[in-house]
């Protein structure tokens, strides 16, 4: 009899791990995939989109045919629950679903800022509100818009750059607030790559400052100061995402869930994770698994293995030790092993891995 493989979102590893599927299709799971949505976002193209540079279509992957070509059943909803004692998963649609395995690929959400009933917020996750908001402020005929992105990452960077570059010809004010300062104060010449450019598009950047409130129409800072602002773009790194809040497994401090070298719950043996949802436990310390292709082979190797009683493969990874950011125009500044490139070519690599890699996914 075949065993039950539920798939919980439609991060990147449960897209690789769709792919291996249809090229190889295995026989003895039934497998379901659950997401809110038939087509997610390459999250790396996402700034060319605000930017205009690319069609939205062209920086999605459509998981409902990914599906179809790997011959796994699509739940067009999301996941509010997971009761792992019981081998349940609840939908938003009221469904309730057994699972013999089941697999996590949540990734996480954007950490909030207090924010008064009114105030105008758009986090960057999730990507649709995001280019919503920037589709809808891009037809609107004012051009007196202020804005502001809260957050110092390359994120952040990449976002009010795109926005910059979209609204070059308008009379928006836009501005970059971080609490410490750009890229944490590390890639020292990204960051001085990073502030050439936000100078080009005339984006008031300010280090060193907390922004403690949202108002509508203003920010609050640390300091006591107001400062005027229509939109506020939230780039403000991690939060765990909220389905993890309503399961029993085991959890990290920051909510994230906690799994072990073989990708395992460490709570719960049939329950698997990657994204940036979950982190490693390896005593004290906790290692992000950021979501990559590599990743999903390793989680289709770890969970056939333990389907059929073998051992299970130990994923290893290094940090990531290069940095990629693209810089509003069709330029972007590229960071590795000490060397630091910045220009047009640069995009244009960027570019090419990107379409790349979502031609991989096309079906």
């Amino acid at each position: 009899m075949a065993r039950t493989l539920a798939l919980v979102g439609g991060g990147l590893a449960h897209i690789e791990l769709l792919r291996r599927l249809a090229t190889a299709p295995i026989s003895d799971f039934d497998v379901a995939l659950f997401d809110p949505s038939p087509s997610v976002w390459y999250d790396p193209m996402v700034p060319g989109v605000i930017a205009g540079h690319y069609e939205p279509a062209s920086a999605k992957v459509n998981l409902w045919a990914l599906c179809q070509r790997a011959r796994v059943r699509f739940f067009e909803t999301s996941v509010t629950r997971v009761d792992a004692a019981n081998q349940r998963i609840y939908t938003a649609l009221g469904e309730r679903h057994f699972y013999d395995l089941l697999s996590l690929d949540i990734g996480g959400s954007t950490r909030p800022i207090p924010a008064q009933e009114g105030a105008y917020v758009t986090p960057v996750k999730p990507t649709a509100n995001l280019v919503e908001m920037v589709e809808e402020r891009s037809a609107l005929p004012s051009s007196n818009v202020r804005l502001a992105v809260i957050g110092g990452g390359a994120t952040a960077i990449e976002t009010i750059l795109a926005i910059a570059h979209r609204w070059r010809e308008r009379r928006a004010q836009l501005s970059l607030i971080t609490e410490g300062s750009l890229l944490g104060g590390r890639h020292a010449a990204a960051r001085k790559a990073a502030l050439m450019a936000c100078r080009h598009y005339g984006v008031q950047v300010s280090e060193g400052t907390r922004v403690n409130r949202i108002l509508p129409g203003e920010l609050v800072l640390s300091s006591g100061k107001r400062v005027v602002v229509h939109v506020a773009v939230l780039a403000t790194g991690y939060s765990a995402p909220a389905l993890l809040r309503n399961t029993d497994l085991a959890l990290a401090n920051d909510g994230s869930l906690l799994i072990n070298p073989t990708l395992q719950s460490i709570s719960h043996l049939n329950v698997f994770a990657a994204g940036n949802g979950a982190k490693i436990a390896e005593g004290t310390a906790l290692r992000s698994i950021g979501t990559s292709t590599r990743l999903g082979g390793a989680l289709l190797a770890s969970l056939l293995a333990f389907a059929r009683s073998e051992p299970l493969p130990v994923w290893t990874d290094s940090p990531p030790s290069s940095l990629l950011v693209s810089l509003g125009g069709k330029r972007a500044v590229a960071c590795k092993a000490g060397l630091t490139l910045s220009g047009n070519l640069v995009w244009r690599w960027k570019d090419w891995a990107d379409r790349r890699w979502i031609r991989r996914y096309a079906v």
